[in-house]
């Protein structure tokens, strides 16, 4: 048995109006977080850093010259230096 209150034409265009008007808002707000993620790409892109230099620093080990190890952004990062 249907316990759903019964509704008139009136009522159900209005609220289908509401729901429209609250979707079309939301659908707004979404292509601003799309743009705003693309900017943030795009901004980052611009910038040409190096990775591996981001990631590692300017200097590492390397096994042939005294297995000297160097701090590393990261390594300040999470571990203080």
């Amino acid at each position: 048995m249907n316990t759903t209150p019964k509704m008139t034409i009136t009522q159900r265009n209005e609220k289908l109006y509401d729901l429209r008007l609250k979707q079309s808002k939301l659908k707004a707000e979404l292509a601003w977080v799309e743009q705003e993620m693309w900017v943030v790409n795009d901004t980052y892109k611009d910038q040409d850093l190096d990775l591996f230099k981001e990631m590692f620093g300017d200097q590492v080990m390397v096994p042939t010259i005294n297995y000297t190890y160097t701090d590393t952004p990261m390594a300040e990062e999470y571990y203080g230096g």
